[in-house]
């Protein structure tokens, strides 16, 4: 398996084409969300992604909001769950948060629920949970890096 960290404009059409899929998938069909998918922040964004041959099986984008940095649509393909992709995932998206936006806090809407695995890479929960894209989330912050 290959990781990437690419912008909007380095992602090939093949590549755009398999990421939306996959959060389709996810986040259409699974977790049955109405929240408009893809959106102007994918234009922005850094994609940092996992292929299994022709396969993106892991994804999440990451951001400058504002006077902070995010990330968000963080997804693993249903049958890579539970094989360890999330840690080297969270790792790409930290280390690209590093290497591309220094210096600023990094602030996410957590889904709930995954709170504490959030906890583990030195997020801390701030404010009262909230409903977001039909789910209940918590507002999470990390020290710049």
């Amino acid at each position: 398996m290959d990781w990437y960290d690419k912008s909007f404009d380095e992602l090939t059409v093949y590549e755009l084409f398999r990421i939306y899929q996959l959060r389709t998938v996810v986040f259409n069909a699974e977790q049955d969300s109405t929240y408009p998918d893809p959106d102007d922040e994918d234009l922005t964004a850094r994609h940092v992604f996992c292929k299994d041959g022709n396969r993106v099986v892991a994804y999440a984008r990451y951001f400058m909001d504002g006077d902070h940095v995010t990330f968000g649509r963080v997804v693993i393909a249903k049958d890579y769950r539970g094989t360890g992709l999330s840690t080297p995932l969270m790792e790409k998206i930290m280390s690209g948060i590093k290497k591309y936006f220094p210096g600023h806090e990094i602030i996410i809407h957590a889904q709930y629920y995954v709170r504490r695995y959030y906890a583990k890479f030195g997020f801390v929960p701030f404010g009262d949970t909230f409903i977001e894209a039909d789910r209940q989330h918590i507002s999470m912050k990390h020290p710049a890096l």
